[in-house]
């Protein structure tokens, strides 16, 4: 059987030392690596001539025009493996994801091992390989999995019920099947939402020998407004609430009421209550603005021309048609 191959893809903004950290650690995987693509977010510290003067053939550089934030970047970069190039694999991952040197074979090695899977991502630890959890990162276990995995810690992966973009790989015919990240979202949020697609169909899995750093400046919660003491940054959580709604109302009217009303109940009510929160109103407003928003946000999901197949049946559906 041919060896299958992999196209790695970064979206960078403005952090060219961790950008090279980064592009090193990727070029250096010892199995799969066939492409690069690298997505440049209009940046402006030297990212762009940087890249330019790069002449491995392997790397593919995509210099966008407009800030298209990391979920349009991201967009762009499955597009062009779609469009470019004939990897069997796209394993995406942002500007500041170090992986070990054996950890995109161990993702495909366990997708080819289990090829019912329809995404794999690696364990994530903060700062370095030795380090915590990275928080952001922790994806949630599916619930009627967990027990297996306590009972038998040798378990190779866990299965997860989404992923973030930080050392996480799907197939084309993923591709084909769900189309492409939702460019719309801008920031935060688009990888749940694209990984709750896929593994509506097949389901995703944490490789657990797959290692990957993330040098984030914070290992914080993802999304914890009540928290955030950066006046610069609240701005993000516009996005954050309006795709955290859509996210939900493409499960389900069920799943987007629990998210609204968590929403209000927990970040809105702390907010309002705790002492202490800095830029209470602001963040009130943001709550709001953004739940309201999300409530009408619609993208359509664009495919990349000529390569769309049929999906197979959503799994919830088929979960349902068991119990009728």
């Amino acid at each position: 059987m041919t060896e299958k191959t992999v196209a790695a893809a970064i979206v960078t903004y403005n952090r060219l030392a961790l950008l090279k950290e980064s592009l090193a650690a990727i070029l250096a995987q010892t199995n799969y690596l066939s492409h690069v693509i690298v997505v440049n977010n209009l940046s402006t510290d030297g990212t762009t001539e940087y890249l330019d003067s790069l002449n491995d053939e392997r790397i593919v550089v995509y210099h966008a025009t407009e800030n298209l934030g990391g979920a349009g970047g991201f967009n762009q970069a499955v597009r062009l493996f779609g469009e470019q190039l004939q990897d069997d694999f796209v394993w995406l991952m942002d500007d500041d994801t170090i992986p070990e040197p054996e950890a995109l074979s161990h993702l495909v090695e366990f997708t080819l091992e289990h090829p019912e899977v329809g995404f794999v991502n690696s364990q994530v630890r903060w700062g370095q390989v030795n380090g915590k959890l990275s928080w952001m990162n922790v994806t949630a276990p599916r619930s009627f999995t967990w027990q297996r995995y306590l009972m038998d810690p040798k378990e190779p992966a866990v299965e997860v019920v989404n992923a973030t973009f930080v050392s996480v790989m799907f197939s084309r015919e993923m591709v084909a099947m769900v189309g492409l990240p939702q460019k719309e979202y801008f920031i935060w949020g688009d990888d749940m939402e694209y990984t709750n697609r896929i593994a509506d169909i097949r389901r995703g899995y944490m490789v657990m020998n797959s290692i990957a750093v993330h040098k984030s400046k914070e290992n914080t919660k993802p999304g914890d407004i009540v928290a955030e003491k950066d006046d610069s940054r609240l701005w993000r959580y516009n996005y954050e609430y309006r795709n955290r709604v859509l996210t939900a109302r493409r499960i389900s009217k069920k799943e987007m009421i629990k998210v609204v009303s968590v929403a209000i109940m927990r970040d809105w009510r702390k907010t309002l209550l705790k002492k202490d929160v800095a830029f209470r109103a602001k963040k009130l407003w943001v709550i709001i603005r953004g739940l309201w928003r999300g409530l009408f946000f619609n993208p359509d999901i664009e495919y990349v021309p000529g390569l769309k197949i049929a999906k197979t049946q959503s799994l919830r559906d088929s979960a349902m048609d068991l119990l009728d």
